[in-house]
């Protein structure tokens, strides 16, 4: 105690005297309130700036504002003020200076009240106040510590409410993932229809004044065909291409949808101009795949906004419309064709009832004139006009039976270079002599297709001789053909008169002619070949310019195919029976290879020579 009693007495030498000398110019009020200002702003104080000083610094500060404050104004029992400055300060500081803070504060208490008569207080008032100074340090731990976790229970909600963000957003970006996807095609990723009218809703909500919005409706009108015969993958392959294919050539603002199976259409913004270059940018998208694929014809539907709709349903709801205008127009054509095949049918069983009624009397009547004209020189005169007359009737009756001929197609496996060999070979001199080019283009690989040899020939024949007869003065008529993956394209391509827009719907029909001699059988004849092969023949032609005969025909046959198969699927005994599995087993695997390796595959003694 005296020890302490002391240090107190030094404590107030070295720091009380020097405090009172310096404030007893302005006054002890003035030094009071001061030193007031000083505590209070060391007590105020922002908690960043505490921080970037040492704690016993910052407790040293504090203390020596109370000592000068208690020696100012001469009272060392302020209790009540120390006790406030140290959960003040052990509050402000961390939980592990709460310790050495009370004993601090409680040490410079007894010091100063020691020094205003300590040694009069009783123990047990000594002891109350050590028990204060520990009460306030203890409750200054505890809300440091409540503090603490309540900085922790902020942090973990914290934490809670980012995982909750979070979750909010994994959960809205699936929403409009789960939305996106009821209105995106399964298939090709496009959109369905209700997505694209929603679409088109929101892209005319932006059309400006003067703006304009088109929809597009496309139709693959043979596409059922292409599943029956090529199969459903196949199909499928051919939508997932064609999809690809239009997202990449129309502009990138442009919508494209799916629907009905083989339904496409396409909304985009812009003036005429845009429109007619997406038709064309259709166009060319599907004749490339029919070129790639297969044949598939498509039918198109426009309609415009705000010329012809007020709105986005009434805008997709007129190109429909136009779009099944479109359909009934080539449903109509298709039941032409098969009216006109069933006109070459009975026409066929007419010239079978009476082609050889007639000829059987044509036969007399021309040995009859044959003998006449040895016995008669008045008979013989008129041998040489009668006698031709005789063979072009014999020759339009033949005409006749060829259309007539039921037989089925002979379908071999040949190489289709051969045949166009034998055939120009064939007219080759002709045509010289009618001063004429035949021109041929053989593809770079040797062609093999199943087919009937001498019908391809007859129609090959047939559409060369008319090029040539349809020439003017040194003309020329080119012949090439080529492998489409599992189909083959022969063109016959001329330079001469061409045929007038009028017969061009008639060129096909029996008897329908604009040459003098001519009999009008022959287009017919060739059109029923390329049926019966599974195959088409198409025809363009500009008056002066030329014509184009196209014919696309399968490689393989898929009604032999088939019957092959069922044959090879029986058991047979016999040597022979065996040999003819071989073969067929042979032709099937054959048509399954790949196209690149088919003709290595094919044995030399299957082709035509």
């Amino acid at each position: 105690m005296i020890l302490l009693h002391a240090v107190a007495q030094r404590m107030f030498f070295w720091i009380g005297e020097p405090i009172a000398e310096t404030f007893q110019p302005f006054g002890y009020v003035a030094g009071i309130l001061l030193v007031s200002v000083v505590l209070i702003a060391l007590l105020l104080i922002k908690q960043q700036w505490i921080e970037r000083f040492p704690p016993p610094v910052y407790i040293m500060a504090v203390m020596a504002c109370l000592v000068a404050l208690d020696t100012l104004t001469g009272d060392g029992n302020n209790i009540w003020l120390y006790l406030l400055c140290q959960g003040i300060v052990s509050v402000r500081l961390s939980g592990e200076k709460t310790g050495w803070t009370t004993l601090s504060f409680l040490l410079s208490y007894l010091m100063i009240s020691g020094l205003n008569g300590w040694r009069a207080q009783p123990w047990w008032l000594l002891i109350y106040q050590a028990l204060a100074f520990g009460m306030i340090g203890w409750m200054s731990s505890m809300l440091q510590k409540a503090r603490w976790d309540a900085s922790q229970v902020k942090q973990e909600n914290r934490r809670l409410l980012v995982k909750v963000e979070e979750a909010n957003r994994r959960l809205h970006e699936y929403i409009l993932e789960l939305e996106e996807t009821s209105r995106r095609d399964y298939l090709t990723g496009l959109y369905n229809f209700s997505g694209f009218q929603e679409q088109v809703t929101r892209s005319l909500a932006r059309c400006g004044a003067g703006q304009s919005y088109h929809v597009i409706c496309v139709d693959l009108v043979d596409f059922q065909q292409v599943n029956m015969r090529e199969g459903i993958d196949a199909g499928d392959q051919m939508l997932v291409m064609l999809a690809r294919q239009l997202k990449r050539n129309l502009p990138p603002y442009a919508q494209v949808a799916r629907y009905d199976g083989d339904q496409f259409a396409v909304g985009l913004m812009g003036d005429e101009r845009v429109l007619r270059q997406s038709l064309e940018t259709i166009e060319e998208v599907i004749s490339g795949l029919r070129a790639e694929r297969t044949l598939l014809n498509f039918c198109l539907g426009t309609a415009s906004y705000p010329q012809e709709a007020t709105n986005a349903s009434e805008l997709i709801r007129i190109a429909e419309n136009r779009l099944s205008i479109e359909q009934r127009r080539l449903r109509h054509q298709e039941e032409e064709r098969q009216r006109h095949l069933e006109k070459l049918s009975a026409l066929g069983q007419l010239a079978a009832g009476l082609a050889h009624e007639i000829r059987n009397p044509l036969t007399s009547i021309r040995g009859f004139i044959q003998i006449s004209a040895r016995e008669s020189e008045q008979v013989k005169k008129w041998e040489s006009i009668i006698l031709p007359e005789i063979d072009r009737i014999n020759d339009l009756l033949r005409q006749f039976l060829h259309l007539s001929e039921s037989r089925p197609a002979r379908f071999t496996v040949f190489n289709l270079d051969q045949l166009m060999e034998d055939v120009l070979r064939l007219l080759q001199p002709k045509t010289m002599l009618m001063g004429h080019q035949l021109i041929v283009q053989p593809p770079v690989t040797p062609v093999v297709i199943e087919a009937d040899a001498e019908q391809l020939k007859q129609v090959l024949i047939n559409l060369i001789q008319n090029g040539l007869e349809s020439l003017s003065e040194g003309g020329k008529v080119t012949v090439r053909w080529k492998e489409m993956r599992d189909r083959i394209l022969i063109r016959v391509e001329d330079n001469g008169t061409g045929i007038k827009p009028e017969h061009m719907s008639r060129i096909f029909d029996p008897f329908f002619t604009t040459k003098k001699d001519g009999t009008g059988m022959g287009l017919s004849i060739c059109h029923r070949i390329i049926s019966d092969h599974g195959g088409q023949i198409h025809v363009t032609s500009q008056p002066g310019r030329g014509t184009t005969f196209n014919i696309h025909l399968p490689i393989c046959q898929v009604s032999t195919v088939k019957q092959r198969s069922s044959t090879n699927n029986q058991d047979h005994s016999g040597t022979s029976q065996q040999g003819t599995r071989k073969d067929q087993a042979e032709h099937l695997e054959e048509c399954s290879l790949p196209l690149s390796k088919r003709r290595l595959a094919l044995h030399p003694s299957k082709l035509l020579r």
